[in-house]
């Protein structure tokens, strides 16, 4: 049975660093007490799902749970929450750390990930 767990929450932008990678928890907002403006953030211009093609590059371990980082063509990386992984694992093929898919963004509580699009979890049910 697939969760079809990887809405979007709404999500209408994402944080992204200066280079265009997504960032896993925003990097310019509240830092230990000290607040920095929003408008020092970098953030998306929308949330549209993209197709792309992304090799698994590291899984370091955040300050609550691990997390895994893919690599695009164009050399962006995305972090992705353990749990849609699993969905990647359930529904796509992945050769040699190597995946193809529609993607989009989601959060969960204060971090953000990369997910498979609803449409592709739902195409696989």
């Amino acid at each position: 049975m697939i969760a079809v767990m990887a809405a979007t929450n709404g999500l209408d932008r994402y944080p992204v660093d200066d280079h265009g990678n997504l960032e896993h928890y925003p990097s310019r907002i509240p830092v230990w007490g000290r607040l920095r403006p929003e408008q020092d953030q970098a953030w998306s211009e929308g949330n549209e799902p993209f197709a792309a093609t992304l090799t698994l590059v590291t899984g370091p371990r955040g300050r609550t749970t691990p997390y895994f980082v893919w690599r695009d063509t164009a050399g962006l990386t995305y972090p992705m929450f353990m749990t849609d992984l699993l969905d990647v694992l359930m529904c796509k093929l992945v050769d040699r750390g190597t995946v193809s898919g529609l993607w989009q963004v989601r959060k969960r509580g204060q971090n953000y990930g990369l997910a498979l699009a609803p449409a592709e979890l739902a195409g696989a049910s």
